[in-house]
């Protein structure tokens, strides 16, 4: 199995964005606050001072982890529907109908109805065909499912 972040053509778009956002507007922000905070004097007692320290190594160490998935990234481009992978979207037909889309673990929204590929439910549907059998261990017990549907 291939080493590195996966992700779909729009995660690698988000990341990109993210990065830029956190270089430019966010450390400028920071770095004001920074500024203003250090011009009220005494910093021992400053907590404004120390969240805005706090909040400039957050961010560098963001900046450091996104720079380190895009070095890593590996696009998902499959377009064989014949298996799960990632940025598929996924029906599956047990007691319930569920859909979900398969994403990175930075574009994953349960909300939106994207969950990662990580998940219990993604690891279970990965690689698989379609009227495969499936089963996921929920906190009520084992559910189990058919994959009815790829796209």
């Amino acid at each position: 199995m291939e080493e590195g972040y996966k992700t779909t053509k729009d995660g690698l778009l988000k990341l990109k964005e993210e990065l830029k956002y956190r270089e430019n507007e966010l450390t400028k922000k920071i770095t004001n606050t920074l500024d203003e905070m250090r011009n009220q004097g005494d910093l021992s007692e400053n907590d404004g001072y120390s969240m805005a320290v706090e909040d400039f190594h957050i961010n560098e160490e963001k900046i450091l982890e996104i720079k380190e998935k895009l070095k890593n990234a590996i696009v998902i481009k499959d377009t064989n529907k014949n298996k799960v992978s990632l940025g598929d979207t996924v029906t599956l037909k047990g007691e319930t109908t569920l859909k979900y889309t398969l994403a990175s673990e930075d574009e994953a929204n349960p909300l939106e109805g994207k969950i990662s590929y990580l998940s219990p439910i993604g690891m279970a549907v990965m690689d698989k065909k379609i009227k495969s059998s499936i089963s996921i261990e929920t906190p009520k017990g084992i559910k189990k499912y058919t994959i009815e549907g790829i796209s």
